[in-house]
């Protein structure tokens, strides 16, 4: 009992830390793990072998070293301010195009990516515009979080359960990206009330952005610019056709890594003349390996010490074994647990419980719970587009408003995301009962 409680203890720190931001995410969780292998609360061999999931870390750091890459070609860049010219600068159809991008972005790459790429566009050019920025960076947050819903690429939550469960791209695709396009449907309309009528912009703040050329931002090196491009494009075809070819995920994402590893062969090659090793060093961290891996190890040790195997068994008694109930107390409860903090640590301390739940299942009338692991990504999703503090995307666009000057707070979002992710929430809960039990 005492290994149960410190191990809830620990990990409500670590949670609780990640929270606050004071202390570098990474070393966190690292101290949380290890604190977890010395007070014997999970043996340092199953931690190592079994919990930390070698295919969910290869997948995260496979997919960082894509879309990484993929950003030096400079098409999502190019294709923003291309938007951009398309539509003339009529505000609130760039807010569609944007935010479209941002949710295709986040699907087939990186929701950070996205918001890394196009935000800091958004933000040059709505000052030349003389426009506020916020109803285009509320867009596209919520873009990228509930696009990132629809694809295992997408959020780094599906990338979780994508490696922990065997659900090929095909499954998420034919389950998720139906409501992740309704719900982008209702985003927009909901904008549109709060925001179309009020954007207008005089003709003479209109000049400037026009002379920018989008052909600027491709890159110079076409090699680096066409291979790899062909290169991402090979690889989101392989997770397409997992099913079909009967291949991980993890070395689908590590293969195409490789191949743009190599077609970036020119920025290996300074990294080896120039031995900056400080750099690879700072990419592993950045690619957040590091950080799941002490992750993967605390929700490992709340297994381990029984505590996920009793919230599950608790959950089937109250439900009665109901799918239909659980799953709908799972997409309720993950939705309001992420809206209040990180998604990540909590979608990692939920895997091991429906995981349990499952087998418990599994065990009394072989039924299937993967209606379950939709409702914890979906949850997932619309909880972190109701906040700032959601999702990591949030967060980085909160940073790089401030940076840059503009008064982007959680008030000004929550105010328009919180009734907008009700919405979803209600909409979702129909999607899953009439589509997904």
């Amino acid at each position: 009992m005492w290994q149960a409680i410190l191990g809830i203890l620990i990990f409500a720190a670590a949670y609780v830390s990640l929270l606050v931001e004071k202390w570098n995410r990474n070393y966190t969780v690292l101290g949380g793990a290890l604190l977890m292998v010395l007070l014997g609360i999970v043996p340092i061999g199953k931690a190592v072998s079994t919990y930390a999931n070698w295919h969910a870390l290869i997948l995260i750091a496979s997919l960082f070293i894509i879309s990484g890459i993929f950003q030096k070609t400079g098409l999502i860049a190019y294709s923003t301010s291309a938007i951009i010219h398309k539509f003339r600068l009529q505000p609130f159809t760039i807010i569609l195009g944007l935010s479209v991008l941002a949710a295709v972005t986040s699907a087939l790459l990186d929701a950070l990516l996205a918001v890394a790429v196009i935000v800091p566009v958004v933000l040059k050019i709505t000052k030349m515009m003389k426009l506020s920025p916020v109803p285009f960076l509320i867009s596209i947050v919520i873009s990228a979080n509930i696009g990132g819903a629809a694809t295992v690429l997408g959020n780094i939550p599906n990338r979780m359960v994508g490696a922990v469960e065997p659900l090929t791209m095909g499954q998420f695709l034919i389950a998720l990206a139906p409501l992740a396009l309704i719900m982008l449907g209702i985003v927009y309309m909901g904008l549109w009330l709060f925001y179309g009528k009020r954007m207008i912009v005089a003709e003479t703040y209109k000049r400037e952005p026009l002379n920018f050329q989008p052909s600027s931002y491709l890159a110079t090196d076409r090699t680096l610019l066409i291979g790899g491009s062909a290169v991402a494009a090979v690889t989101l075809v392989a997770f397409v056709l997992q099913g079909i070819l009967g291949w991980k995920a993890s070395y689908i994402g590590a293969g195409g890594a490789v191949a743009l590893m190599i077609v970036d062969y020119k920025e290996i090659v300074r990294i080896m003349k120039g031995k900056d090793y400080r750099s690879v060093l700072q990419g592993v961290m950045d690619s957040q390996i590091v950080f799941f891996f002490g992750l993967f190890i605390m929700a490992g040790g709340l297994a381990h010490a029984g505590i996920s195997g009793f919230i599950a068994a608790r959950g089937l008694e109250i439900s009665q074994g109901s799918v239909t109930f659980l799953s709908m107390l799972v997409l309720w409860l993950t939705s309001f647990g992420s809206a209040m903090m990180d998604n990540i640590p909590y979608v990692a301390a939920m895997i091991p419980v429906i995981d349990h739940a499952g087998e418990m299942l599994s065990g009394v009338n072989n039924v299937p719970v993967t209606p379950l692991w939709w409702s914890l990504l979906i949850g997932a999703a619309i909880g972190s587009s109701a906040t700032l503090l959601g999702s990591i995307a949030g967060m980085f666009t909160a940073g790089l408003a401030e940076q840059d000057g503009i008064r982007f707070s959680q008030r000004d979002y929550f105010i328009v995301a919180a009734p907008l992710s009700l919405v979803l929430l209600i909409v979702s809960t129909i999607y899953i009962n009439v589509f997904l039990l």
